[in-house]
């Protein structure tokens, strides 16, 4: 059974995640602008790649590239909320934050 407490967490943390990519503390990474920029020049290489294949060889690689990038979503999103969690218990851990009687860690 999950707890309350993080599921409510997640959902919140998951609404916030991305919303504003424009503010000032948005972190922008090196390595995901080198991505983007690997996938931008390599785009093309695939679009020619999928005109080379079948009718239906296109429409599964193009289901099994949406399946990947789905996937890579919700790592993302879950790597997002954990770093929120592993924030908030080092906040508990460290005395600034107190446990009461209607919150409880789930684990000690």
């Amino acid at each position: 059974m999950l707890n309350d407490v993080w599921v409510k967490m997640a959902e919140f943390l998951g609404n916030l995640n991305g919303e504003n990519v424009n503010r000032e503390s948005y972190i922008h990474i090196p390595e995901y602008d080198k991505a983007l920029a690997v996938w931008k020049e390599t785009e093309q290489d695939w679009e020619d790649f999928l005109r080379t294949l079948s009718d239906e060889q296109q429409n599964q690689a193009e289901e099994m590239k949406e399946c990947l990038e789905d996937f890579a979503s919700v790592q993302e999103r879950r790597a997002y909320i954990q770093g929120y969690v592993d924030c908030v218990q080092v906040l508990f851990h460290m005395g600034l934050l107190k446990e009461t009687e209607g919150l409880k860690w789930p684990e000690k």
